[in-house]
């Protein structure tokens, strides 16, 4: 039995009982009827009076329950609207503006969400509370719990007290909370079943939001990933094909520029003459020739080209054809020829790159050995009678560098048994996996203990040294070598 019910019987009973009392006199037979019928009427009278009271308090409880039942109801619209709405269309500011002011009617009511987020407010003259008035009321707040209200609000009308209901999320921490005011006269504390229960439903909500955004930003990554990897996967197959377009146009190039190379090592009475070159890349910057010229004279070309890659290659081309070109009109004068294609080098291309050449014109007849040495490493004269080893020095400067300047040539007479190197800086530059060169040094060693052996071994020992000292090292630059040897 509620606390109400019990005050209503104790009321029936204190107004029944004089009534009762009157009724059990008369009946036996008091001598003072007169008296007791009185006192009848008066019990009456004052138990119809209590019979009225009675009826408007049980008026007054009917009309508090019907107001619990509309609250309830109310409560219930809201979670189902809650439950209804879309998450992510969801406005929970304007259900609590449709709702609320049905559960907590003629209140001061502020709804907040930390740090700074008021849902909802309602109250005549509203003042909000502020961010740190609240953090200070939800500090190890767990239920509802009555606190001293705003003076402002008591000059309006509101009571002294107010109740504050914590907001929970899902680590049951206090992410916001509800404050509740009543017009004086009124008990605050009749509010916090629904404070609760409002409080609950706001926690419930949103903490389905953060799921909601939980999992669509999961999705989204997920979805960001899938696309990336699609995208991915696309460019990978972009770039592998365009990788094989490249690889195939680069084999072709290889192609062509290999016919720019003499067929074979052409055979000269008397003379031995081996040449091999191992390209780093696809394509060679590196070249050497032979050019049959009048008198039955045979120029020798080695050069290197100061750069690699396609641009080398287009520039090797374009260097040999135009040596290849000039050489027949200077038979004899190496120098006059590489001058006349420095300058058509220059005339024709407005590229920075330039060419070291090596160029000699050989008179197998006689042993004479003209040469141009514009800007190229030194070839080596190994003399066959014991005279030791000479270096046969520069004296031009690089093809496609400048216009005017001096072309000179040497000469030297080859004598049976002498042996000419002439490499490119690819041989002395090879770096080992210390970044160590090759060098000048072990080359002059490999071929001095070969001299007594024939040009090919010679080229096979040289490039094999060279070999085993990179190692696993990558080659960066190419390699060419290049032996002339007169036989004894």
């Amino acid at each position: 039995m509620t606390r109400g019910s019990k005050r209503l019987v104790l009321l029936f009973g204190v107004l029944l009982l004089p009534t009762a009392v009157a009724l059990i006199w008369f009946v036996v037979g008091s001598s003072e009827r007169t008296v007791g019928w009185w006192f009848l009427l008066g019990s009456a009278l004052l138990g119809g009076l209590g019979t009225l009271l009675l009826i408007r308090l049980l008026h007054r409880r009917t009309l508090h329950s019907q107001q619990q039942v509309s609250e309830r109801k109310q409560l219930e619209r809201l979670a189902v609207e809650l439950l209804r709405e879309p998450l992510e269309n969801g406005d929970l500011p304007a259900l609590l503006k449709r709702h609320v002011p049905q559960l907590f009617s003629n209140g001061w009511v502020e709804i907040r969400l930390l740090p700074d987020s008021v849902l909802f407010a309602q109250g005549e003259g509203w003042i909000p509370l502020g961010n740190e008035r609240w953090v200070e009321l939800l500090t190890d707040l767990e239920r509802a719990v009555v606190v001293p209200g705003l003076p402002e609000a008591a000059a309006l009308g509101f009571g002294s007290a107010a109740l504050v209901v914590p907001i929970q999320g899902a680590d049951a921490d206090n992410i916001g909370g509800i404050y509740l005011l009543r017009p004086s006269g009124l008990d605050v504390r009749d509010w916090a079943a629904n404070g609760r229960s409002l409080a609950a439903q706001i926690g419930a909500n949103l903490q389905q939001v953060a799921h909601l955004d939980a999992a669509l930003a999961t999705q989204a990554e997920a979805y960001e990933k899938e696309i990336y990897e699609q995208a991915y996967q696309a460019e990978v197959q972009a770039m592998m094909a365009e990788y094989d377009k490249v690889s195939q146009e680069l084999a072709i190039a290889k192609k062509v520029q290999a016919t720019f190379l003499p067929p074979k090592v052409p055979e000269i009475a008397g003379w031995q003459l081996a040449v091999t070159l191992e390209p780093a890349r696809e394509m060679s910057g590196d070249f050497y020739d032979f050019i049959e010229l009048p008198n039955g004279r045979i120029g020798l070309v080695i050069a290197d080209v100061a750069d690699k890659g396609m641009g080398s290659a287009l520039y090797m081309a374009l260097s040999r054809t135009l040596i290849r070109t000039f050489a027949p009109d200077f038979d004899t004068e190496p120098e006059q020829a590489l001058c006349a294609a420095n300058r058509r080098v220059l005339m024709d291309s407005t590229s920075d790159l330039f060419v070291t050449v090596f160029y000699a014109i050989l008179d197998p007849a006689s042993g004479l050995l003209t040469y141009c040495n514009a800007g190229h490493n030194p070839p080596y004269l190994y003399s066959g009678n014991g005279g030791g080893m000479r270096q046969l020095t520069r004296t031009a400067i690089p093809v496609g560098i400048l216009e005017e300047t001096v072309w000179e040539k040497g000469t030297i007479q080859m004598e049976p048994g002498d042996l000419l190197l002439m490499y490119t800086d690819g041989v002395t530059e090879a770096e080992d996996e210390e970044e160590a060169f090759f060098g000048e040094a072990r080359l002059q060693a490999v071929t001095e203990a070969n001299l007594e052996r024939s040009v090919d071994i010679i080229e096979s020992k040289v490039v094999t040294a060279v070999l085993d000292f990179v190692g696993d090292a990558p080659q960066f630059d190419d390699i060419t070598l290049m032996l002339l040897a007169r036989e004894l």
